[in-house]
């Protein structure tokens, strides 16, 4: 089961866009990818984790493990 502590993510690609930096943000072991804005690769998955507290996607992340 996966909980907000063991969430692990990476950093899947990074591009512009319309002169922001983004970024491609997949919680490992999930077919889950978030885009967000950021600096660099830290403040990416920083951001990454706060969307997922905020969406309370953490509470319904184990319907989408790959298996």
């Amino acid at each position: 089961m996966f909980t907000m502590k063991n969430l692990e993510f990476e950093i899947l690609e990074e591009y512009e866009l319309l002169g922001e930096r983004r970024f491609r943000v997949r919680i490992k072991g999930t077919k889950i990818v978030l885009n967000v804005s950021a600096e660099n690769n830290e403040e990416a998955i920083r951001k990454a984790k706060e969307l997922v507290k905020k969406i309370r996607l953490s509470e319904v992340i184990d319907q989408y493990r790959i298996r």
